[in-house]
C-alpha cells in the first residue's frame, strides 16, 4: 500500500510543477515539452477558417493572410510565452520579405495585460483575443495541447509543423526554411 502512496503523491506533485495558477487559483498552463513535429505535405491537415477580433479591436480572418502562416497560442501569465516572445517577433522581422505572416492567439487572458505583454516584448504582429479558447480549440486534434504552442502553417494554410513549448529562433526558422523550400519548388 505505500508504495502506491508515494506514486500518488509524486505524480500530485509532478503535476503541481507543471502547472500555473491564476490569481483566482485556476489551473491555466501546463508546461509544453518543446518537441516540434513536422508534417508531411502529403498528410497535412487544413487549419480552420479562423475569424476574429484582435487585441487591437479590428477583425482578423486568418484567410485574409496570404503565404505561410505562424499561429503562436500564449498568454500573458505563461512564463515560457514571455522567454519565446522576443525570438518569435525577431523570427517574423527576419521572415516578412519572404511573405511569412505571424498571428498570435491570446488564450484565456485578460485584454489589459496582454496588450501590455505585447508593448512590453515588442509583439507587433497581431493576436486575436481568445478568452474563452474557442480559436484554440476549433484547431482540434492539430491545435495546441499546452501553452505556449506554435503552429506553422505552409502557403495552402495547412498545418507544416507543430512545435510545443517555448521555441527559440533555430528551430522555428527551420520549419520555415522547410516551408518556403516548398513553395520555391512549386
Amino acid at each position: 500500500m505505500r508504495p502506491l502512496v508515494c506514486a500518488a503523491l509524486l505524480a500530485v506533485a509532478l503535476t503541481a510543477c507543471s502547472a500555473r495558477q491564476d490569481a483566482l487559483g485556476t489551473q491555466r498552463f501546463v508546461a509544453g515539452d518543446g518537441t516540434t513535429a513536422v508534417v508531411a505535405a502529403d498528410q497535412r491537415e487544413a487549419a480552420p477558417p479562423v475569424s476574429g477580433k484582435t487585441l487591437d479591436g479590428r477583425r482578423l480572418d486568418l484567410a485574409d493572410l496570404p503565404g505561410p502562416v505562424v499561429v503562436n497560442f500564449w498568454a500573458s501569465w505563461c512564463g515560457p510565452c514571455a522567454k519565446e516572445a522576443p525570438a518569435l517577433q525577431r523570427v517574423a522581422d527576419a521572415y516578412a520579405d519572404a511573405g511569412v505572416r505571424f498571428v498570435g492567439v491570446n488564450v484565456k487572458d485578460q485584454p489589459a495585460a496582454a496588450r501590455n505583454f505585447e508593448r512590453d516584448f515588442g509583439v507587433r504582429y497581431p493576436s486575436w483575443y481568445d478568452e474563452a479558447a474557442a480559436i484554440a480549440a476549433s484547431f482540434g486534434g492539430i491545435g495546441p495541447a499546452a501553452l505556449p504552442s506554435t503552429i506553422v502553417l505552409d502557403e495552402d494554410h495547412r498545418v507544416a509543423a507543430r512545435l510545443f513549448g517555448a521555441v527559440d529562433e533555430a528551430t522555428l526558422s527551420r520549419a520555415l526554411d522547410t516551408v518556403l523550400d516548398e513553395r520555391g519548388g512549386a
